[in-house]
């Protein structure tokens, strides 16, 4: 037991805030985080995206699926969770996505956290054996594009969490929530080979209802959140064998949850009453802002192979969260295979430092070469 009290006393800091004055309390982090090796080294930017990376829609907006084109892929993720300071939480996520055609699609993720062994006492603290708590999420997500500019997207989660009080009891959730995004892209001709590709985009996260996360308590807000990004990428052609691409992403998150003043009011009045509820007016709904940044460079090689180089970083102000970090990712892709790599770089007394993900990959072109990016 006291293995799972250390556990969600660390996440109480990760999603409540180190010293936040008017703190914005949610519960179920777990349905926030980005189970993606590449988009987490990319700043955990995945609101916008890349045209050469077609799986983007699977996790944070849905508008993104097999963005602008017919295709089918996979991914597998592993996250030895906050290992630097519990040694037995692992987080494994596999997704897949199809494109019936070249305005809709498909995606299906499965995310699961293993939470170790808990330790069971009763009342008089005699032993009562081991039990394994954990929580997973189901979503299937569907895209749909009018035309080569504008995409739309919802993805429906259902989400269950089983875990063990002192003195046996067994403790379940069951909920469900919503993700919705548009996307809208532009793509711009610099000559022959090489092209300026930008983007917008706007989603909103785990929207569901109100849940009960621990026996005796009230019910409390998931972590619903609107995001709005923006991107930029010059992909350059160099002698028709090679491209050259830098990929900059910008990415605001402010969770539409009320505050503590407003705690007992429902999700959907929720929507609008956090842009407003602040005790320090404005200026604090501004301070409730994340932001988020991220780069790549990539090479690429006959458009079969590429290398990749990621930076990104998490600002949030030190009263409402301050998950402020630095991200790191490396990629490699051949034949349509990805294998991608990040790690977290924060305060060493933060829970996040030292965090990394392992992924593995594919994509496959069904309209042209079936293993060209």
């Amino acid at each position: 037991m006291k293995k799972h009290i250390i556990f969600l006393f660390l996440v109480s800091l990760i999603f409540k805030g180190f010293a936040q004055q008017a703190p914005v309390y949610y519960i179920t982090p777990f349905l926030d985080i980005t189970t993606n090796s590449r988009i987490i080294g990319f700043g955990e930017v995945g609101v916008v995206s890349s045209p050469f990376y077609k799986n983007t829609g699977v996790y944070q907006n849905p508008a993104l699926i097999s963005k602008n084109g017919r295709f089918s892929g996979g991914n597998i993720i592993y996250i030895p969770w906050l290992r630097d300071k519990i040694d037995d939480l692992n987080l494994i996520g596999i997704s897949g996505y199809y494109a019936i055609d070249s305005l809709n699609a498909f995606a299906l993720n499965y995310t699961y956290l293993d939470m170790g062994n808990v330790m069971i006492n009763n009342e008089y603290g005699e032993y009562g054996g081991e039990k394994n708590p954990f929580e997973f999420y189901l979503k299937l997500g569907y895209k749909h594009s009018f035309n080569k500019t504008i995409s739309t997207g919802i993805a429906i989660k259902y989400y269950k969490r089983e875990y063990y009080s002192s003195y046996y009891n067994y403790l379940t959730v069951n909920t469900f929530a919503v993700d919705v995004g548009f996307n809208y892209d532009k793509k711009y001709r610099l000559n022959q080979n090489s092209f300026l590709n930008t983007s917008a985009g706007i989603a909103i996260n785990n929207f569901g209802p109100k849940v009960r996360y621990i026996e005796g308590d009230d019910k409390s807000f998931l972590p619903s959140k609107l995001s709005v990004g923006a991107f930029i990428n010059p992909d350059i052609g160099i002698k028709d064998k090679y491209r050259l691409s830098i990929e900059l992403g910008y990415q605001i998150e402010k969770y539409l949850v009320a505050s503590n003043e407003n705690s007992d009011i429902s999700s959907i009045e929720a929507l609008y009453v956090s842009f407003t509820d602040a005790p320090g007016g404005f200026e604090e709904e501004l301070d409730e802002i994340r932001h988020k940044f991220g780069s790549e460079l990539r090479f690429s090689i006959f458009d079969y192979g590429y290398v990749a180089f990621r930076h990104g970083r998490s600002v949030e102000n030190e009263y409402k969260g301050n998950r402020n970090y630095q991200t790191f990712g490396y990629g490699i892709g051949a034949f349509g295979f990805m294998l991608d790599f990040m790690n977290i770089v924060a305060d060493s007394d933060s829970p996040l430092n030292k965090t990394w993900a392992f992924s593995f990959g594919f994509q496959a072109n069904l309209d042209k070469e079936l293993f060209k990016f």
